[in-house]
């Protein structure tokens, strides 16, 4: 992650460097613009240097101060084999040629706003090669860079990147490199806020957190005994030519994203000071849509948001009936929260009325079990079955499937009309 990339956007260099694409009194705007005195009440503050995030422009800003840092990192012939020639700009993540792409260890180079995630393959020798130059700078006698190296603590522990010498000093030698490649003035990586993880002899999992999912790539020719997993929550990546199953990714939902959806729920409950019961209920039911429409199958594997789905829908129903002064249950049987608004219920969704998956406390630190056994999530005196979200929602592999399968079937009635020499209609 690019550190204060915007508090430290430097309105001289900012000048400089929009002159070079636009109009040098646009580019003067622009910069002026962010250099102003900002005034509250009986305060104010001269800003003179870094972005103000408010302004019409500074998306604009970001996205072409981030090219210049993409420059800074992949150098300048890398980042145009990795762009394509002007005429003929590559498609994203590709290569006009093999030759091209294995010239050089930076493979897949993407930064969603000013969080960077870069592929790397070395051979032995330049791993070694790397590996030496950080060593020689930051000498290691007593194996400690093992110590404080950020794994992915989420996975069972024969998931996350085992700390082997040479794997743990290829990725800080990775790090160490990528980070002086950066000016210190423009912006910085912490170490605490990367993570590197390495795929090799001793490490067969790739881990990364993308947006709120947390990913875990295991290819099929390291796969132990039990051969593909066939379950919610895993896609199979798939050699698009060939068509053969390469691979598998495993989902979670991230900390951050638990962390976000509990403080929205949080946030909630604090402003329903005297709002009416269906205004909270609505407001839950947007979050819960929110939540699950976005991760969808990776929810059903991620068990602290399951509980943590049924602890916030508890609070929300404890919330409306403190509203009536009572927490009695047979007052407020599930139909009160759940029908429908044209039968005078609150039309509540509930994510909460499920089965969560366990496993056994002792082994599923170590390794991935599956599961052993099933606790009740929330429960009520009157034995009905409440529906929850996600038996409603497709998981986001059969929406790539049917997506591709939909692709394909254009494409051949595209062909169809170019063969008979026709335009395509809104029939087709």
């Amino acid at each position: 992650e690019f550190e204060k990339m915007y508090e430290k956007i430097d309105l001289t260099l900012l000048n400089r460097l929009l002159r070079l694409i636009v109009d040098h009194n646009i580019a003067d705007y622009m910069t002026s613009k962010n250099n102003i005195v900002i005034a509250y009440k009986d305060m104010s503050h001269t800003n003179g240097y870094g972005l103000i995030r408010g302004l019409q422009f500074s998306s604009f800003i970001v996205q072409y101060y981030g090219l210049i840092l993409d420059l800074l990192l992949l150098g300048l012939t890398r980042a145009s084999e990795i762009a394509g020639p002007p005429q003929m700009p590559n498609e994203f993540l590709t290569f006009r040629d093999v030759k091209t792409e294995t010239r050089h260890p930076i493979r897949c180079y993407t930064r969603y706003i000013n969080r960077v995630y870069i592929l790397l393959r070395f051979t032995a020798d330049e791993a070694k090669d790397l590996i030496q130059r950080y060593l020689t700078e930051h000498p290691d006698p007593n194996n400690e860079n093992i110590v404080g190296y950020n794994n992915r603590k989420c996975w069972p522990r024969d998931a996350r990147m085992r700390l082997m010498k040479h794997d743990v000093n290829l990725g800080r030698a990775v790090f160490w490199d990528l980070k002086n490649r950066l000016p210190r003035s423009m912006t910085t990586f912490e170490w605490d806020n990367s993570f590197v993880s390495v795929y090799s002899k001793d490490n067969p999992n790739l881990l990364f957190n993308m947006n709120g999912f947390e990913v875990r790539i295991l290819p099929k020719c390291r796969m132990t005994a039990e051969g593909f997993a066939n379950k919610d929550g895993v896609w199979a990546l798939q050699n698009i030519h060939t068509k053969e199953r390469t691979a598998q990714a495993f989902l979670r939902v991230d900390d951050e994203a638990l962390k976000a959806f509990e403080n929205r729920i949080r946030q909630v409950l604090m402003s329903s000071g005297s709002t009416t019961f269906t205004k909270v209920a609505n407001k839950w039911n947007t979050a819960l849509i929110g939540l699950m429409t976005y991760y969808r199958e990776a929810v059903v594997h991620t068990q602290e948001l399951l509980d943590l789905l049924v602890k916030c829908e508890n609070k929300i129903q404890t919330r409306i009936k403190i509203g009536l002064n009572s927490k009695m249950p047979s007052r407020f049987p599930p139909v009160v929260f759940y029908s429908p608004k044209e039968v005078g219920g609150l039309g509540m969704l509930s994510m909460g009325h499920i089965l969560i998956p366990q496993s056994d406390l002792r082994y599923s630190q170590q390794t991935d079990l599956g599961v052993t056994h099933f606790r009740a999530g929330m429960s009520h005196e009157e034995e009905q079955l409440i529906p929850n979200l996600y038996r409603y929602i497709q998981p986001w592999e059969s929406e790539f499937i049917d997506s591709e399968r939909v692709w394909s079937e254009y494409a051949l009635k595209k062909e169809e009309a170019k063969a008979q020499n026709r335009r395509l209609n809104l029939d087709d």
